[in-house]
């Protein structure tokens, strides 16, 4: 499959042990042969050039098919510059496995290539000269920068030339246990190389091609469709857990006096994650899923409406098995609604976590591959936790880790994703657990639809495979291990995970989920970095029994309670993050390469990342640190660290509002009590606020503030805007009523003039927002020589902040008809 953006070209190859022979060449035939598709915006052409060569060439690329010795290898080349981007190793290109169903893909490798990708991977960003095996695993207290496989199966990455600036992508559409690797093997005789290998067939790729990062990732974007909903406005709020609150013998009691203990130490928060312990039986202490612990949980229901009550939404942890034990094994066995042992035709045995840590039992993987799992599930959520009031399905343990390959799946059901049928009885090898994975996605997905037609669906999962982010809105790095190594190698994992298209909501368990509990400052300074995060949840499972908190340290409350209140504050400007991802499935962490491809210095700086367009954030990660050093991109292609005429153009100091030139590696402070790790804002860039609040919906979002970032006064002209995005932030009316209000903060300026003219634009006007009149604020250290223009006007409403910057208003219209 070609891409080019949103445009493809289906071109598959299923490798069966087949070599072809040469290709006929017929000097009399009309070549080239056009194809042109019916809206005339795809043309490409397919030349004999020869007895053993094929060129296909479009207005972007030229694919050369040739056949040798080692059977047939293609070569891409970029048409524009004639640029090689891609070769196969001639000798050894597909290859499949004599004694299996396995295939390969060789390719040559390059010196100076970047790959980035592959799910979530431990490590540097740049993946060069490493290999991976993607199969999902629970694998809890992981070493951040080492440990593989780890929970996620994603066969795309992006290769990025240093050299030529120009990017492609590689998607292998296989589910198969997979081994990648990109230059950890060596061989004299074949020169350096790269090579998929997938346990199972056929081999079906896709190429994305770019030129830049982002335009590869769209032509994959638009392979794995658009997320279904937009998440809960809530879902940005801090999200508490804890495994300590559900094992409690009070649990409900300790959970009842959640929000007053969160009140009182001025923490606002709307979700708490259940963790399995509700399903703990009081008899044999096994954890049967769809069940309540009725000693610690008297009264669920009242439970849960007492804390939505206080604002807080309740998102229950559910496994994909059944114990042997468990009430309802027996029935979903008669109806064959479990992964089936073709060997014993009975379901399938594997041991899985039954009781305390580290205990196990017999137990058995539903198959939403069969109608009658599907069904149970789907039935089980709605009668056991929706009826309660839970409004959010925690997919955990979800890798669906498999111990023998002849196991069979139904294959009565299949993804509305990938559609058609695959028949009946598949192998597990075959299809793999990631297609259990993702049909579990909307199975959960499907449920909370059926229940409440009129609620966003809110759906997380620990593993994730391509196209999941359909179904869930969140995601998140799995079982983490507390210590400041996670901190640090889990911000690439992140990266990494969007670049693959996963679930925009994705976040860390911040403070560390295994081993000790954090100290007083590895705690502050995770929170700090988990703020600007999209999924901000502190989880935890501490080895002496603690619990990990907000308020745990009186050392530390007052910071990490500031950080928590201006998350709120951030609400406007991440949510208008994730109506983007919701349409183009563009992740809101970028590294630094995506919008500065041109800069090679980005591509090894995979420790600080962009949110959105314009914040470069650079979490803090050593411990005793007082300084954070970080790299400042250029910020256009043409420009080196000054623009035309030695005027500086760069960044600024989101806290201080203090210039730095781009281009340039810098040294900034970062006290432990700040309310953000550094952070840094390219010139021309618009950063909105709302009102604080200790719960979304507390009051009405009446606030809207947009900080204002322009180049400097002896600096170049230049226009800028943002979106901002209101609905309201529940329901599925924005989408089946429009009931939504889109509009367009800009900002100009023009080199030498003080001016900064502001003006607002509506997109679409079909909600009523809270606030009548959006503020906006120069945040720059020259705020007190800025002047402001308002729609033409140049004496608007104004007012001083606290910081002693005029703050002036943008009146905001609008129409009458619009649904208040």
């Amino acid at each position: 499959m070609l891409c080019c953006g949103d445009r493809c070209i289906e071109a598959r190859l299923n490798m069966k042990q087949v070599v072809p022979g040469d290709f006929l060449y017929l000097p009399l035939l009309l070549h080239p042969i056009t194809f042109v598709t019916r809206d005339e915006q795809n043309v490409f052409q397919i030349e004999l050039v020869g007895a053993k060569v094929v060129l296909v060439a479009a207005a972007e690329f030229h694919v050369r098919i040739s056949h040798g010795a080692g059977g047939m290898s293609l070569t891409w080349t970029d048409a524009s510059s004639s640029t090689v981007l891609a070769e196969d190793l001639e000798s050894r290109a597909y290859v499949y496995d004599g004694q299996s169903t396995g295939v390969y893909h060789y390719m040559r490798r390059k010196a100076g290539e970047v790959y980035c990708g592959l799910g979530e991977r431990t490590g540097q960003l740049n993946l060069h000269g490493r290999r991976f095996r993607l199969e999902g695993f629970d694998a809890m207290g992981y070493d951040a920068e080492t440990t593989d496989p780890l929970y996620k199966h994603c066969p795309f990455y992006i290769t990025s030339s240093k050299k030529s600036c120009i990017a492609y992508g590689l998607f292998y559409q296989n589910m198969s246990r997979t081994v990648l690797d990109l230059g950890a093997e060596i061989d004299a005789l074949r020169g350096p190389y790269r090579y998929y290998h997938a346990e199972s067939g056929p081999l079906d790729y896709y190429m994305c091609l770019g030129p830049s990062v982002q335009t590869v990732f769209d032509g994959f974007a638009y392979l794995m469709g658009r997320q279904r909903s937009l998440p809960p406005r809530f879902s940005l709020g801090y999200l508490a857990s804890s495994m300590g609150y559900a094992e409690a013998d009070n649990a409900h009691e300790r959970l009842a006096s959640f929000p007053s203990v969160c009140r009182s130490n001025g923490i606002p928060c709307d979700g708490l994650h259940l963790s399995s312990g509700y399903t703990v039986s009081s008899g044999s202490g096994e954890r049967c899923v769809f069940t309540w612990n009725r000693e610690r949980f008297p009264d669920p229901k009242a439970l849960v409406h007492h804390l939505r009550g206080h604002g807080i939404h309740v998102f229950a942890n559910v496994k994909p098995w059944l114990l042997k034990s468990h009430p309802q094994y027996g029935d979903l066995e008669a109806r064959k609604g479990f992964v089936w042992s073709a060997e014993t035709d009975s379901p399938a045995i594997v041991m899985q976590w039954s009781a305390g840590a580290a205990t196990c039992a017999p137990a058995s993987y539903i198959d939403f591959t069969s109608t009658a799992g599907y069904n149970f599930w789907k039935q089980s959520l709605k009668d056991q936790l929706l009826e309660l009031g839970v409004e959010g399905c925690w997919n955990d343990n979800n890798e669906f880790t498999l111990t023998d390959d002849s196991n069979t799946f139904a294959m009565e059901v299949l993804p509305e994703v990938e559609g058609g049928s695959c028949g009946r009885s598949k192998p597990a090898i075959q299809v793999a657990g990631p297609i259990q994975t993702l049909l579990m996605a909307q199975c959960s997905y499907e449920a909370m639809k059926e229940w409440n037609p009129q609620a966003r669906p809110f759906v997380i999962t620990r593993s994730a495979t391509p196209r999941i982010h359909q179904f869930c809105a969140q995601t998140w790095s799995g079982d983490n291990f507390t210590d400041w190594k996670t901190l640090k190698f889990n911000i690439p994992m992140g990266l990494s995970a969007g670049l693959s298209a996963f679930p925009g909501g994705y976040g860390h368990d911040v403070g560390g989920f295994a081993g000790p509990k954090p100290s007083p400052e590895l705690l502050q300074r995770w929170v700090q970095a988990g703020i600007l995060t999209p999924r901000f949840c502190i989880h935890s499972w501490n080895d002496d029994e603690s619990v990990t908190e907000p308020w745990m340290y009186e050392s530390a409350i007052a910071g990490i309670r500031s950080c928590m209140q201006f998350r709120m504050r951030l609400i406007p400007f991440l949510y208008g993050l994730m109506v983007e991802f919701h349409r183009t499935a563009r992740p809101l962490m970028r590294p630094l390469f995506w919008p500065f491809q041109f800069d090679v210095q980005t591509f090894e700086r995979g420790f600080e990342y962009m949110l959105g367009e314009s914040m470069l954030v650079a979490p803090v990660f050593e411990e005793g640190a007082c300084t954070r050093t970080l790299y400042l991109p250029l910020l256009s292609q043409s420009s080196s660290a000054t623009e035309t005429g030695g005027i500086p153009s760069g960044w600024f100091d989101f806290q201080s509002g203090e210039f730095y030139p781009a281009g340039r590696e810098v040294t900034v402070q970062c006290p432990l009590d700040a309310v953000l790790p550094p952070v840094f804002i390219a010139q021309g860039g618009m950063v909105p606020l709302g009102r604080f609040m200790r719960h979304v919906g507390e009051v009405p979002d009446d606030e809207r503030l947009v900080l204002l970032f322009p180049p400097l006064v002896c600096s170049s002209g230049s226009r800028s805007e943002v979106t901002l995005f209101d609905d309201d932030g529940f329901s599925m009316r924005y989408q089946e009523e429009d009931e939504f209000s889109e509009m367009t903060v800009w900002m100009e300026t023009t080199s030498g003039s003080r001016d900064v003219k502001v003006g607002l634009e509506v997109i679409h006007a079909g909600y009523r927002a809270a606030y009548s009149k959006v503020w906006v604020v120069v945040a720059t250290q020259e705020s007190k020589q800025r002047r402001f223009v308002v729609n033409g006007v140049p004496s608007p409403e104004s007012k001083v902040d606290a910081e002693d910057r005029t703050m002036v208003a943008i009146p905001l219209e609008v129409p009458l008809n619009v649904n208040p």
